[in-house]
């Protein structure tokens, strides 16, 4: 290992101190698990056992903590028994034996005292057993080669989550004014940084600096710790300087965007971390922080190139752009809503799209290479990635020679004929393949388009309407459409459900979940109007490249799905956004197939149609419709609601018609 064993004790002992204050929950199976990895692996359980215990003290009652502690001491005991030396070393078998323990010990106490609850008895073994086997992992790994988080994506998760664990038990303050959380933030950004490259610090960064955000209630402490991280990063690779350059550049970065953009990083806690963090690793030795290289295994991403850190950068101040926004909005909130689940889903959906290299073979790489020196287009980095719904991505650096311009577009056909994909420019990506080295990126082309057509009108020629409409790709293949009905017509109206349309964009730009976001918005409109005014919600999402859609509802008017004779009505019985917090929104999935037509409508529409059963009206006269062009469709309804209605609509009403056209 070159480590000695007391030096390993000591910080395996400060790792234990704060998994013992971690808690989901309000349970702590993770000290059980990080001990129980101890015991697996066979070490020295002196050191880890005080540091755990201690943590379990501060953090939790006494009686959670003899539970826990019996636990710990139970698993001790057994697996060192000479009888049971067939399961020292295999993890499966001591992370089974730590979670049974743990289920008999809680029914012991269930039966015996009744202060555990029996509902909450699986789910804690649960935790104990993949805790166990997690830790285990990360443990060995950190003691035997760290370098195999850099190859090895179970490696990397493994000890990403023994990670959040300690960062989630690890508390702002010390001592009343030393602010340890934030410090120990700043120091690993760094350090990852600087150690092992771009992949595996932007992935810390993002988990660390989420977790940071929600225990202190600062959400815009995600956008700023990536800036920060990404800028410096690449200011580093490019004057490829040392320690020493890498702090000022970092200190650099982060004093300028507290000035301009983000004032909370200047606070006086902000300033002593960021300073203590950077003299802690100025004082790391050489052989610590020494960049990790020459053992990444097979054709790996470049990310550290400039030009790919300036394509991240771009991305992430969008990101930045969308948390401010969101930050702004919200404040005030009481209850936004997200949990803990949320919040995970939400790491793990950004992270894994930093890491899905797809190994392009050698033959397609070499003829693609050769096509583009043939034009006279000199390539320095080909990457395929696949995104979380396992879609290509190619992303190729390269400039021109003799100072010529090439079309982007030339660049994507030679790709497309080599891979066999059709692709797409992607809207981030350069359009001509210039004299210096910049990023071209592509996306698989989806399977369809939306074409859409809308009319919105005001029931008073005099004032604003109060309908809302959204129209657009908001993610790579994902199609979004959204109306919004604001309580009443008017600017208030407008105000509302214009409200509600900017924050649901938002937080699915960020790429908040659609149920967190709707959570949201709904819990942040009730806080905000009491329930005194209130906008519906009616929001269609299709993945344009499976045809695979998701109808969300929220006091919203009936929608039609149109496929040749067949037609199906889709219904909400729910209460609009900012009635109460709460509210549940309704939704289905439903597969679309090329020609399909989806009308959706706001509640003025069917309120101008003068027969009982209003839904049915327009549900036979778009059976008996011939039209197949939304915009044809559009005016089609509305000529038939007026024809029965009068010119004028009792309502504020919103019209959209999409129609689903294969491309390929």
């Amino acid at each position: 290992m070159g480590k000695s064993k007391t030096f390993d004790g000591v910080w395996l002992a400060m790792i234990g101190f704060f998994v013992g204050q971690c808690e989901v929950m309000n349970m702590n199976p993770f000290a059980v698990g990080y001990m129980t990895a101890i015991a697996a692996l066979g070490g020295n359980i002196f050191f880890p056992l005080i540091g755990t215990s201690l943590g379990m003290l501060i953090k939790l009652p006494i009686f959670d903590t003899i539970k826990y502690g019996g636990i710990i001491v139970g698993v001790l005991l057994i697996s060192n028994m000479k009888v049971f030396d067939f399961i020292r070393g295999k993890e499966l078998l001591v992370s089974g034996l730590s979670s049974m323990l743990t289920l008999i010990l809680n029914l012991s106490f269930y039966y015996t005292v009744g202060t555990v609850n029996i509902t909450k008895l699986p789910i804690e073994a649960a935790f104990v057993f993949s805790s166990s086997f997690i830790f285990y992992y990360a443990l060995k790994v950190m003691l035997e080669d760290y370098s195999r988080i850099v190859v090895e994506n179970e490696s990397l998760i493994s000890v990403l989550l023994l990670g959040i664990a300690v960062l989630n038990g690890m508390p702002l303050y010390v001592f009343g004014e030393i602010v340890l959380l934030n410090t120990v933030t700043f120091f690993s950004v760094v350090f990852l940084f600087y150690k092992f490259g771009f992949n595996i610090g932007v992935i810390w960064t993002v988990v660390a600096a989420m977790i940071i955000s929600f225990k202190s209630n600062q959400l815009l402490y995600l956008p700023a710790c990536l800036i920060i991280a990404l800028v410096s990063f690449s200011l580093l690779s490019l004057i490829r300087g040392g320690k020493v350059a890498y702090v000022f550049i970092f200190f650099s970065v982060f004093y300028v965007l507290g000035v301009y953009w983000y004032d909370f990083l200047l606070t006086e806690e902000n300033i002593k971390a960021v300073i203590s963090a950077m003299f802690l690793f100025l004082l790391m030795p050489h052989k610590i922080v020494a960049h990790v290289d020459g053992r990444i295994k097979g054709d790996e991403l470049t990310s550290n190139s400039p030009e790919w850190g300036r394509l991240v950068i771009d991305r992430i101040n969008n990101l930045a752009s969308a948390f401010k926004r969101i930050e702004y909005t919200l404040a005030g909130s009481v209850n936004t809503g997200i949990g803990f689940n949320d919040v995970g889903e939400i790491i793990e959906k950004f992270t894994n799209q930093l890491d899905k290299q797809v190994p392009l073979r050698k033959t397609i790489e070499a003829n693609i290479i050769e096509e583009l020196n043939g034009r006279d287009i000199q390539v320095k980095n080909l990457v395929v990635l696949k995104n979380d719904d396992e879609r290509y991505e190619v992303y190729i650096t390269s400039k021109t020679r003799r100072g010529r311009i090439v079309a982007t577009d030339v660049v994507k056909k030679i790709i497309e004929r080599e891979m066999k994909v059709q692709l797409e420019i992607k809207d981030e990506s350069r359009q001509i393949v210039g004299h210096n080295y910049e990023v071209l990126c592509f996306r698989e082309k989806p399977e369809f388009v939306c074409k859409t057509a809308v009319r919105c009108l005001s029931r008073y020629d005099d004032q604003v309407c109060g309908d809302n409409f959204y129209v657009g790709e908001i993610v790579d293949g994902q199609y979004l459409v959204m109306i919004a009905d604001g309580m009443g017509n008017g600017q208030r109206a407008c105000a509302d459900s214009n409200n509600v349309l900017e924050i649901m964009e938002e937080l699915l730009a960020a790429g908040f979940d659609k149920e967190v976001s709707i959570k949201l918005v709904n819990s942040y409109l009730s806080n905000l109007n009491k329930g005194e005014s209130f906008a519906t919600l009616d929001m269609l999402l299709v993945d344009l490249h499976t045809g695979m859609g998701r109808m969300y509802k929220q006091g919203a008017a009936t929608s039609y799905i149109k496929r040749g004779e067949w037609l199906e009505m889709i219904k909400s019985t729910s209460l609009p956004v900012g009635v109460i917090e709460g509210a549940v929104c309704e939704r289905c999935i439903k597969k679309f197939y090329k020609n399909d037509i989806i009308v959706m409508v706001s509640d003025g529409v069917l309120e101008s149609i003068i027969f009982e059963n209003k839904d049915d009206y327009l549900r036979d006269i778009l059976s008996d419709m011939e039209y197949d062009n939304p915009e044809d469709v559009v005016e089609y309804i509305l000529e038939k609601v007026k024809s029965i209605g009068g010119s004028r609509f009792k309502d504020d009403a919103t019209i959209i018609v999409c129609k689903l056209v294969k491309t390929l």
